[in-house]
């Protein structure tokens, strides 16, 4: 009678510890290594990122200050409006002409994409002034101000005659700034 129920009582105990024991531990195993890959795909792309982040900082290091500051003044980290402003006014004054009734409107939010692909990686503002100059004059002051690094869109122009030669234009330009 023993020998017949010892090897019932051993199998059945294996099972229990099958089922009880061995699978549960089996199967957390297996979720942990699932969760293992994951982590080693996670460290790699992290590595990845790193030896990108370095690749590219190593080129933007290459770059001499001068370019650094060109690239800044083509397209600035923050609005400015003094320093825009005073910009033109240099361009103007260098045609006798002088930036008057000088306002900022607020922030285009709607030109973000014209520039960047990226959403929301540039804002604009627009800037309105009138100068009064000779039609000559004019079109050398715009000629400057597109060659000049900052990158401005004149979104608005308007003139009215003066006395003798002069016009009064009202110029309205949109520039940018990454956000």
């Amino acid at each position: 009678m023993l020998r017949t129920i010892t090897p019932i009582i051993l199998v059945a105990t294996a099972l229990g510890l099958f089922f009880g024991y061995v699978r549960p531990s089996y199967e957390g195993i297996q979720k942990l290594r699932v969760e293992e890959a994951q982590y080693d795909e996670a460290l790699t792309q992290s590595r990845e990122l790193q030896d990108l982040r370095d690749s590219l900082l190593s080129r933007y290091n290459t770059f001499s200050q001068n370019d650094l500051n060109r690239l800044e003044k083509l397209l600035p980290d923050n609005v400015d409006n003094v320093r825009l402003i005073l910009d033109i006014d240099s361009i103007a004054s260098k045609y006798n002409m002088r930036t008057r009734n000088v306002t900022v409107s607020g922030a285009g939010s709607e030109a973000t994409n014209i520039i960047a692909a990226g959403a929301g990686a540039t804002d604009s503002v627009v800037l309105s002034f009138s100068v009064a100059a000779r039609y000559d004059d004019f079109i050398r002051f715009l000629k400057d101000l597109e060659s000049s690094l900052r990158i401005v869109d004149v979104v608005g122009l308007s003139f009215k005659s003066d006395e003798g030669d002069a016009y009064t234009f009202g110029v309205s330009l949109r520039t940018y700034w990454l956000k």
